[in-house]
């Protein structure tokens, strides 16, 4: 018998190791292209509409493809085109009590993130860990972009993380120092050895964009388009908002460019609808 407990025991430590019980972050919405996932016992699969995206997974988008996530808090993330970004730790029991938490990691390409619950009441419960620099939340709409060396990005920009606000607060910290960044700014760092600035918003990175107007502030989101087109959001989740929650919709467009023979001079013209509320 003590040998059967012992099995058993070393069984669900093999399971858990291998992600088999890890925490479900969220559920997909939408995607557009190829989309992989790599689970933390390095298994990779083809990202699929319904999927459930869990803690410790990585996403890796191809070229001018890209993702949409119902979180499990209510917020939204939107990958780009060449992005790689983990779930490092996703925990949310349905209750704001301290314990909840998400922190993810963005080694290129960049994402769209409108917060749920996780980060509202506890502010350091919620970052994103680039290369150069740590971005945090003040209960945000925010696009967090690493331009890697030799991507298709450094044609267009410096090397760096950039961070855009389109509502709310988020702040850029490394060793060097910390900035805040309001709606529309743009704040930047090259390296983890170079302080973070705020720049004039890049156009090829970023689109400049009003606030969405909140019709019941503090309330969860339910309702997203991609690509003008409704998508049953929570849906697939389970996830029920609150009731009374309603949203103005109001596309808004992030840009994605590939450099090649055919591209001339100047900024690209959008080629990919994010989110919209």
């Amino acid at each position: 018998m003590k040998n059967l407990t012992r099995v058993l025991f070393c069984l669900m430590v093999m399971l858990a190791s291998h992600g088999i019980y890890a925490d479900v972050a969220g559920h997909v919405q939408f995607v557009n292209g190829v989309v992989q996932l790599t689970t933390v016992a390095a298994q990779t699969r083809v990202l699929q509409k319904s999927d459930a995206v869990n803690e410790g997974d990585t996403l890796s988008s191809a070229l001018a493809a890209s993702a949409q996530i119902k979180m499990l808090d209510g917020g939204l993330i939107s990958l780009r085109p060449d992005s790689r970004l983990k779930i490092d730790s996703y925990k949310f029991n349905g209750k704001q009590d301290g314990s909840e938490q998400g922190f993810f990691s963005l080694f290129k390409g960049g994402f769209r993130a409108v917060t749920g619950l996780i980060g509202q009441l506890n502010k350091n419960n919620y970052r994103i860990v680039t290369p150069a620099a740590t971005i945090g939340i003040r209960g945000t709409d925010h696009e967090t972009l690493v331009v890697a060396p030799g991507s298709v990005l450094a044609g267009l920009a410096p090397v760096g993380t950039y961070n855009k606000v389109n509502t709310g607060e988020t702040s850029m910290t490394n060793d060097k120092g910390t900035i805040s960044i309001l709606p529309n700014q743009m704040g930047f760092v090259g390296a983890a050895d170079q302080k973070p600035q705020l720049q004039p918003l890049n156009p090829n990175l970023f689109a400049v964009a009003a606030a969405p107007q909140a019709r019941n502030a503090g309330a969860v989101r339910d309702s997203a388009v991609v690509d003008n087109s409704l998508e049953d959001v929570g849906t697939a989740s389970g996830y029920t908002p609150p009731p009374n929650v309603g949203y103005s919709l109001r596309p808004i467009t992030a840009t994605f460019a590939t450099p090649n023979p055919i591209v001339t001079a100047g900024p690209l013209p959008p080629i990919i609808t994010v989110i919209t509320f």
